[in-house]
């Protein structure tokens, strides 16, 4: 094999791996604000109807670029525990919480590492 063609094959599997990391970790962040997370410590979104939970969807809008949002009216609320009035936001549920997408972004590097180590098998 010449230099060059092990160059390409070298350069072919980072790229893989290197889209491969990022879809576990966008896969990861989006379990994390919907089902909390021991990663990030995301409690998740709380259960009334179950309509908060199955209102978050991830769009891959390009191969390097996803988003993970949700139409939802009372996400941000939620999120925030903060009324629109300005009043509190009382969460009723038992399970979920506060502040899971704020806690998933700074859990982000922790997300990307364990992602890193699932793809590659712990040989990055």
């Amino acid at each position: 094999m010449s230099f060059s063609s092990e160059l390409r094959r070298v350069a072919v599997k980072a790229e893989t791996r290197t889209h491969d990391i990022f879809v576990a970790t966008v896969a990861a962040a989006a379990d994390s604000i919907v089902n909390g997370s021991p990663v990030t410590g995301a409690p998740g979104q709380p259960v009334d109807t179950g309509a908060l939970k199955a209102s978050w969807q991830t769009t891959f809008e390009s191969r390097t670029q996803a988003l993970i949002a949700t139409k939802s009216a009372y996400a941000i609320p939620n999120e925030e525990g903060i009324r629109e009035d300005g009043g509190p936001y009382v969460q009723r549920s038992p399970v979920g919480g506060r502040h899971s997408v704020k806690q998933t972004i700074a859990g982000m590097p922790r997300l990307i590492a364990q992602a890193t180590r699932d793809v590659t098998g712990g040989d990055a």
